[in-house]
């Protein structure tokens, strides 16, 4: 999987896996970080690494720009 539609296919899986029930009950406890839940934290952190991981395979490198 060299091609970057590739990545992103891995990308979307393993962040499906990670939202999916049996991962997400791990983080459902009682247990509060800061004052916040941990599943939000959870919930909040794959969101942001999924939108950080789009943006770093799909930004264009400086050297191909016209």
């Amino acid at each position: 999987m060299r091609t970057v539609g590739g990545k992103l296919v891995l990308l979307f899986v393993a962040g499906a896996l990670l939202l999916s029930f049996p991962v997400l009950a791990i983080f459902n406890r009682a247990a509060t970080l800061g004052g916040v839940p941990v599943l939000y934290l959870y919930l909040f952190g794959v969101w942001v690494a999924g939108i950080v991981g789009v943006f770093l395979l799909t930004r264009a490198p400086w050297d191909e720009e016209p």
